[in-house]
């Protein structure tokens, strides 16, 4: 018994041809690497994002233990640097006391910088008052 003609036809069209194939892959070939840049740059954000709140904290702390110290020492007016070792990272922390027009209150900047990367820009910096309740 013989086939009927639209029989042989669908026979011949089953599979893919090379083409189609390779349109395919390459379709999913650009979809992975979109996928792998987007990736890559949510790796770095995040580790940038980290090092921001960690000097912060490394700033925090700075400006918290300048508070305590006040309780009980003069209060130095100048620039002082000191490195402090928080998160997995060096970090030095640049503080400066300056007068202001009110006796017995200082401005205190804290500036935080990586300092395995040696840069120049501090990744944070918090400025806050010191009252100094002691003599002068």
């Amino acid at each position: 018994m013989s086939r009927p003609a639209c029989d042989m036809r669908l026979d011949a069209e089953n599979g893919f041809t090379l083409i189609e194939i390779i349109v395919a892959l390459a379709v999913v070939a650009i979809a992975v690497l979109s996928m792998m840049g987007s990736m890559s740059t949510h790796a770095h954000v995040s580790g940038e994002l980290e090092k921001n709140v960690i000097s912060r904290w490394v700033a925090s702390n700075v400006i918290a233990e300048t508070r305590y110290q006040a309780q009980f020492e003069r209060i130095r007016i100048g620039r002082s640097s000191d490195t402090i070792r928080m998160g997995g990272h060096r970090w030095r922390a640049r503080s400066t006391v300056a007068k202001t027009d009110v006796e017995q209150v200082f401005l205190l900047t804290v500036e935080v910088f990586d300092e395995d990367t040696k840069d120049d820009k501090p990744l944070s910096r918090l400025t806050t008052a010191l009252a100094y309740s002691g003599e002068l």
